[in-house]
């Protein structure tokens, strides 16, 4: 069951450890494909990040914002995602990471010690539409498709969370967070937390 975290000085330890990561993925050969900037869900002043349990794994979830699109490849989302991936296992072993494992909306990486998951940290992949709403590849496995599904009613989240906080409701948003988040676990559905984010977010706002 997921909780917000307490134990800031070992997230500020995991934080350090993702994002040497992403960094260097982004520093990569990657960067003659892709610009990316990345934003951690739930950071700094939201504080909205989760560990599965008191004594369970962190749960990280961060956002790749695509901004150059380099070979354009933004019709080609599984060659999108494929390329992170590769990018993700030349980069987690440095680090103790596995492999990166290729989830239905984001890009898992999973610290274990002694056979069990000490922490992960998810990775969805993004652009922002013409519309302003954000999209996000996703890959159905039951077919094999990639595709890039919109993230409804995400344009501006961020002025809708500053207005949530400015009225007061802000620990409604995040009691509807955490009960949304562990609903889906209890569901054994892979929804991104950026989803799951929004969907809190609109439901106090309405």
């Amino acid at each position: 069951m997921f909780e917000y975290v307490n134990d800031k000085q070992k997230l500020k330890d995991l934080k350090i450890a993702c994002e040497t990561i992403i960094k260097s993925v982004q520093q990569s050969w990657l960067k003659d494909y892709f610009t990316f900037q990345f934003n951690l869900i739930g950071s700094g002043s939201n504080n909205l990040i989760t560990q599965n349990g008191e004594n369970g794994e962190f749960d990280l979830d961060y956002n790749f914002i695509l901004q150059k699109d380099k070979q354009g490849l933004v019709n080609n989302p599984k060659q999108i995602k494929e390329l992170f991936i590769k990018a993700f296992n030349e980069a987690n072993p440095k680090l103790g990471f596995k492999p990166a494992e290729n989830s239905t909306s984001v890009i898992t990486s999973k610290l274990v010690f002694e056979n069990r998951l000490y922490f992960s940290f998810d990775v969805a992949i993004m652009c922002e539409g013409n519309n302003g709403n954000y999209l996000k590849i996703v890959h159905n496995k039951t077919t094999g498709q990639y595709y890039w599904n919109e993230v409804r009613h995400s344009r501006n989240y961020q002025t809708k969370i500053k207005a949530i906080k400015d009225s007061g409701k802000w620990n409604d948003l995040r009691e509807r967070y955490l009960e949304l988040k562990n609903q889906h676990l209890s569901r054994q559905e892979d929804i991104a937390s950026f989803s799951i984010l929004i969907h809190a977010i609109n439901e106090i706002l309405s």
